[in-house]
């Protein structure tokens, strides 16, 4: 198993992973079959069943997430938000979870990630359930506030929990792809049910959704998921914001999180005044959804040849360029169709970027729960800028123009990505042609 893999299976059933708990074997290696996990005393088991539980409470975390944008409009009117007032709505997910992202995953390596994931399932429920009795903007933020708490958890402690146990790192792929399944699944469901059966009702069908599957969790038998990484939190977070994979994969994750927010404030908004009612608009976002399920599973198909940094930026040119049309026109066939261009290449690289970031935990200190924290609240912190700054933009200046801002913004980004794909594509080069690496030499040198 190379250095820095998360964890590996070996012929004899042994489950190995760096710096884990003590065994027979010594540190770092569990018995798989027959192991109970921590606090599982349930009748249940298999790692097929607890993937399945953990896709569907990512898929349910999506769903809830994307939910909102279809019926954004219906609560501006009822509670009479303002544009920022909206921004902050749809942005309370990412500024929840640009507070807690890191500490979460720095306290899943230490710690393991099956408490926290529990938790964050445990809050999505009271949060969802919050959302549907909100009756004024202050308690719909509060709940909004809770469920990105929730969200952040999942999407880190989650994540390290699945890899964990399912895998290693190649089985993030598929938690993307559950997520746009949610993706489709919330606004279709959220537009439709609202328009003919009230806000509430979706949000309580959630809150119970989220409590199942929860508790499916809590009694599921697992192998203990090991704490990869010792040492303190700072080093290991340090050590994820120097390696050249997890900076490339976080500049994706700002273009895919500033387009979000800017698609999930401003595509409604342009929609509705054009006269789209909210199932109409949920519809609209669920084809996108589609297209993002598809994208993801092609792309997470691709395995480890989809999982490099010249993948990401191709997916980086690709979205920017179709911002581009949002800031040429505001026509609701043109809206539509950036949305799902947008949407697409989303989807590229959502599916890439915590693979990529996951091979780099065990590189110089850096710990899965460091990498997958850091990406998080790199997200988190557009998703509470993109919606913010592109109601301002829409409020003062115009929709085109806060599509134009975003674009430029994706592409600052997407120049971080190509400095940091150099070495890689240098290093290729010199495996391909045979030549030693000047660094590598001079380490056998001094050997």
């Amino acid at each position: 198993m190379r250095q820095g893999a998360r964890i590996g299976h070996g012929v004899d059933g042994v489950q190995r992973g760096p710096g884990g708990p003590g065994g027979p074997e010594g540190p770092g290696v569990q018995r798989v079959q027959g192991v109970q996990g921590v606090g599982g005393t349930g009748p249940f088991g298999g790692p097929g069943l607890f993937r399945l539980l953990i896709y569907g409470l990512i898929l349910a975390s999506a769903a809830a997430q994307f939910a909102l944008v279809p019926v954004m409009p219906i609560y501006a009117h009822r509670l009479g938000l303002s544009g920022f007032q909206q921004g902050m709505v749809l942005g309370a997910t990412g500024l929840a979870a640009l507070v807690v992202s890191v500490p979460a995953g720095t306290l899943s390596d230490r710690f393991g990630a099956r408490r926290i994931t529990l938790a964050s399932g445990l809050l999505m429920a009271a949060a969802t359930l919050a959302q549907a009795l909100a009756g004024s903007f202050p308690v719909l933020l509060a709940s909004r506030l809770a469920f990105g708490a929730g969200y952040a958890m999942v999407w880190t402690a989650g994540l390290c929990w699945l890899a964990d146990v399912a895998g290693g790192p190649t089985a993030l792929g598929g938690s993307v792809a559950s997520a746009g399944v949610g993706g489709v699944a919330g606004p279709a469901a959220s537009g439709a049910l609202t328009q003919h059966l009230g806000l509430a009702v979706p949000l309580l069908a959630g809150a119970a959704g989220f409590a199942v599957i929860t508790v499916a969790l809590g009694w599921l038998r697992v192998p203990p998921a090991p704490a990869a990484v010792r040492g303190t939190a700072f080093a290991g977070l340090r050590a994820a914001a120097r390696d050249r994979s997890v900076i490339g994969a976080a500049a994706a994750v700002v273009v895919a999180g500033l387009s979000t927010g800017a698609s999930a404030l401003l595509v409604p908004a342009q929609l509705h005044a054009a006269g789209a009612s909210p199932g109409q608009i949920g519809l609209v976002f669920a084809t996108a959804g589609i297209l993002f399920a598809a994208g993801s599973a092609l792309t997470a198909a691709a395995g480890r040849r989809a999982v490099n940094l010249p993948v990401i930026c191709g997916g980086m040119v690709a979205l920017t360029a179709a911002l581009s049309l949002g800031a040429l026109s505001t026509a609701s066939l043109v809206i539509i169709v950036m949305l799902c261009l947008t949407t697409a290449a989303r989807s590229v690289l959502w599916t890439v970027s915590y693979p990529l970031a996951a091979d780099a935990a065990g590189r110089g200190g850096t710990g899965l729960g460091a990498a997958v924290g850091l990406l998080n609240g790199v997200w988190a912190a557009t998703a509470v800028l993109g919606p913010l700054a592109a109601g301002l933009a829409a409020e003062h200046v115009s929709a085109r123009a806060a599509f134009g801002l975003t674009e430029a913004a994706c592409g600052a980004a997407l120049a971080v990505a190509a400095v940091a794909a150099r070495p890689a594509r240098r290093s290729a080069r010199r495996a391909a042609r045979h030549v030693p690496d000047p660094d590598v030499s001079s380490a056998k040198a001094l050997h």
